[in-house]
């Protein structure tokens, strides 16, 4: 069986809005996730080759201090203390790496109640639905 619908002419400009509206939505969405995309890619361009660089003279560096290392008691501690360096340039870029995600998700958030949205739900009709699921 097929299903028939029927649209008469007064629920077509309703039907326009919120298909206009759904679009620009996910327009707003892609630009937003492409623009995440590139910041990333930029992130990881310049910080990664500077990490991986950081990486390498530190491991140089706990290695030489392990070889200086006398005694082989000590040997945890020096490492211990050698690897701290290392942590710090690992947390600088995930500190970046959030940053860059938590102003991709506010500035989607934004846009997305930037109130386009809500004003073609309501000119369909559509505003008591998400009433339960939206408080605001």
């Amino acid at each position: 069986m097929t299903a028939r619908f029927s649209f008469d002419s007064a629920s077509l400009p309703d039907l326009r809005a919120q298909f206009g509206a759904q679009a620009d939505f996910l327009d707003q969405v892609s630009h937003h996730a492409f623009d995440t995309a590139r910041q990333l890619g930029e992130l990881n361009v310049r910080r990664i080759i500077l990490l991986m660089r950081q990486v390498v003279d530190d491991g140089i560096r706990i290695g030489r201090a392990l070889l200086a290392c006398n005694d082989p008691l000590q040997m945890g501690s020096v490492a211990l203390r050698e690897t701290q360096p290392a942590a710090e340039h690992l947390r600088s870029w995930q500190s970046l790496l959030m940053s860059v995600l938590a102003s991709s998700g506010a500035t989607l958030a934004h846009d997305a109640n930037d109130g386009g949205w809500q004003a073609a739900r309501r000119a369909t009709g559509a505003e008591d639905v998400g009433a339960a699921h939206n408080p605001t």
